[in-house]
């Protein structure tokens, strides 16, 4: 379980993270880009603070472009900010837009560093159809990523279905993990069940969310625990 630090300062990143170290979330993801302007060399600093509070949680750092779903006004900081964050080890794992210009320099830089990355792409606009799907996720593996991550957007149950059935397919051949999920109302099942298909990990939020549709982390604990006591 991964949750999500969405701030606008340092001050409400670091309270974010003192409720989430106090939670079993499995790792915490930064989303940065929720940071607007702030200096690279802050960003480092707070990176490596937070890095301190949720001691025992991976931290990921993730500078989300706006042609992605970020808060950022612009993407003109994240190949650098991102190296910046590699070079200093300042978080356990990078998250590196698998089609930005400049994944294959991120992703040899966080290798030469010893830092895993998280190979992501996401459609904020739909769901492609379910080989696009897998030749996405095959793409950042092939990239050089220790984990494939892929989030589209669901309009209806069938693009759940997809997503669903995409991720089974990868997951039978893939030789690194796999995070899938359909964002929005409509895709919450993908969150409740993506586990079953060979999806890995899956987000949830103790204070603000990073996604549309995604869940709180006390209402997915609680829906899972339900579905085990269902589970003949």
């Amino acid at each position: 379980m991964i949750v999500p630090i969405v701030a606008a300062g340092e001050s409400d990143a670091c309270t974010q993270a003192e409720a989430i170290a106090a939670t079993d979330a499995d790792m915490v993801e930064w989303r940065a880009d929720g940071m607007g302007t702030a200096s690279q060399v802050g960003l480092v600093a707070l990176a490596l603070r937070l890095s301190a509070i949720v001691a025992g949680k991976p931290l990921v750092f993730t500078w989300r472009t706006a042609d992605e779903g970020g808060l950022a006004a612009t993407d003109a900081a994240y190949s650098a900010l991102t190296r910046a964050i590699i070079d200093a080890r300042a978080a356990a794992l990078v998250d590196v837009q698998i089609r930005h210009p400049g994944a294959g320099r991120l992703i040899a830089a966080a290798k030469a560093a010893g830092v895993p990355v998280i190979g992501s792409w996401h459609d904020v606009g739909g769901t492609p159809p379910a080989p696009a799907i897998v030749a996405a996720l095959a793409d950042a593996e092939a990239a050089g990523a220790d984990v494939a991550k892929v989030a589209v957007t669901a309009r209806t149950p069938a693009d759940v279905a997809s997503l669903l059935a995409a991720t089974r397919e990868r997951f039978a051949v893939a030789r690194i993990p796999l995070m899938t999920m359909a964002m929005g109302a409509v895709g919450l099942p993908s969150r409740l069940d993506g586990h079953r298909y060979g999806s890995q990990a899956t987000f949830a939020s103790v204070g603000p969310s990073s996604a549309p549709g995604q869940p709180s982390l006390d209402d997915l604990r609680r829906a899972w625990r339900d579905e085990a006591r269902l589970d003949p």
